[in-house]
């Protein structure tokens, strides 16, 4: 069994803590003892005079975690902007070394770790000479690429897929996110795994209510939707 893989996106916003959320929940529930971890957030929410990476917070209340956010997320940043460019705004620097001692803590403490990028693969976390594809080789983690389904997916998605691959990045497969029926989702579906090559690990339905009854929604349709052996394997 691996002993983590780093998902990453075609762009911000194509949702990835939705996946990220969806297979911790489906880990643990299969007796895996799994945690997220998210290097940089930018985009933090207040909450009871803190910042709270919102991300991290939805993972840990999908999936009951009880671990502390400095170690699933050592950077939490407020401004909604690239985190390089939050991280100067509000003048805090960002240091591998921290990152990764972070991450190497959480990795000592559970089985299995999904690591969460922030936007795409080329977005910078440490001025403009440490992007997210750097993180990625320092973690050593096979990578799962989140697509959108709709309409421009088939241009971001193979080129974030052949990108990966051109940086010699494990590309584990493709989870396609916010699926419908219409007849240009599926097209769009089968065009990707026909021109990048991939596997498409799952494609997942347009949740439009998943915090609604404990997340029952979005439990469900990783519950279905999830190989575990294609994720862990």
């Amino acid at each position: 069994m691996n002993r983590g893989v780093f998902i990453t996106g075609t762009d911000t916003d194509v949702g990835k803590t939705i996946v990220t959320a969806g297979l911790v929940h489906v880990l643990r529930l299969n007796g895996i003892d799994s945690c997220s971890f998210k290097a940089v957030l930018s985009g933090g929410i207040e909450e009871n005079g803190s910042l709270i990476p919102g991300d991290t917070k939805l993972v840990k209340e999908v999936c009951n975690i009880d671990e502390e956010y400095g170690l699933m997320n050592p950077y939490c940043l407020k401004t909604p902007v690239s985190p390089h460019l939050a991280a100067r705004l509000e003048g805090v620097e960002i240091h591998r070394e921290r990152i990764l001692d972070s991450y190497k803590r959480l990795a000592e403490k559970y089985e299995f770790i999904v690591a969460e990028g922030a936007g795409g693969i080329v977005v910078p976390i440490i001025g403009r000479n440490y992007f997210v594809y750097d993180l990625i080789k320092d973690l050593e983690l096979p990578v799962i690429i989140v697509g959108r389904a709709g309409v421009g997916t088939i241009n971001h998605t193979v080129l974030t897929v052949k990108f990966a691959e051109g940086l010699g990045l494990d590309v584990k497969g493709i989870i396609i996110n916010r699926a419908t029926d219409e007849i240009h989702v599926k097209d769009n579906i089968e065009t990707i795994k026909d021109i990048s090559k991939k596997e498409i690990l799952a494609v997942i339905d347009d949740l439009k209510d998943f915090q609604s009854e404990d997340f029952k929604a979005l439990k469900v349709e990783f519950q279905k939707k999830i190989d575990l052996d294609k994720i862990i394997r």
